[in-house]
């Protein structure tokens, strides 16, 4: 390991405000106006899931709707001095999608944190969602895993 054990530790006992800055966004914009705007918008893009974009570039209502509930997660990280090696919520040709069995669809974005230069864990995002429906029943959900656990 080249990075600090205490900024790993830091984290760790950061991820109940991490989780609580995440809830707070999801939900001041599930009462927003441009909720209803990127519902409006996920309404009209019916055809997206059929479509050649599909599993390539995300759809632009849940994108914008991640971004919008990270909107207080992004400042609280800030606040710990770390940084991602991707935008938020991650690389989505990389992220993976799975059904529960509810039947609701989550999606799984992983982003490696930095600080100070030096990979310290990675941050795994869970969005779940239903594609019949602009329907998010939960806010994003926060894992926080060591690099150790992911390389091995």
């Amino acid at each position: 390991m080249i990075y600090s054990k205490n900024i790993l530790q830091t984290i760790k006992t950061s991820d109940s405000v991490l989780q609580a800055s995440l809830d707070k966004g999801w939900l001041e914009f599930k009462e927003s106006n441009d909720f209803f705007i990127s519902k409006e918008l996920y309404q009209q893009m019916d055809w997206w899931y059929t479509s050649k974009y599909y599993g390539v570039i995300p759809n632009p209502g849940h994108w914008y709707s991640c971004q919008q509930a990270a909107k207080y997660f992004v400042m609280e990280v800030g606040k710990l001095g770390i940084y991602f090696d991707n935008v938020f919520p991650g690389d989505f040709s990389k992220s993976i999608e799975e059904v529960r069995d509810d039947g609701l669809d989550v999606r799984r974005f992983q982003l490696t944190a930095f600080h100070q230069n030096a990979p310290i864990c990675v941050f795994q995002l869970d969005f779940i969602h239903d594609h019949a429906n602009f329907y998010f029943i939960y806010p994003p959900q926060l894992s926080i895993l060591e690099l150790d656990a992911i390389e091995n």
